[in-house]
């Protein structure tokens, strides 16, 4: 992918919930994450990360930005811990990341995976 091609918006909020570790439960935002390249040496752009859309928590407090993001590196979305470690991912190259299958627990995460819904709109303004 260019990284001058135009993206649309991303505008779609994420809810992860039922994790083994509390601190991932939460809505995630479009990231506001600014340009920065990639570990594959894409260059990021806002909402986006890897070519794909990527979320932010919603309460700010995750030392990586973005916390849910797909990886060209290892062809799987990834969602983080608080400080920055990964805790989830679920391999396919899925444009959104997967609500309908089980993601795996990661190196540093806990049993149960959590459950990933996908929202068109911030569900705090409903």
């Amino acid at each position: 992918m260019s990284d001058n091609q135009e993206l649309p918006p991303n505008t779609f909020y994420i809810e992860v919930s039922g994790a083994g570790i509390p601190e991932i439960d939460g809505l995630f935002v479009p990231s506001a994450a600014p340009p920065q390249k990639s570990e594959s040496g894409t260059m990021s752009t806002p909402g986006y990360w890897n070519g794909k859309m990527a979320w932010d928590r919603a309460d700010g407090k995750s030392e990586r930005s973005p916390a849910l993001s797909y990886s060209n590196s290892y062809r799987s979305w990834r969602i983080c811990r608080l400080d920055g470690h990964l805790a989830y991912d679920i391999t396919c190259e899925d444009d959104m990341p997967p609500t309908d299958r089980e993601w795996h627990v990661y190196k540093k995460g806990v049993a149960p995976a959590p459950k990933v819904v996908i929202h068109n709109s911030d569900p705090r303004e409903a």
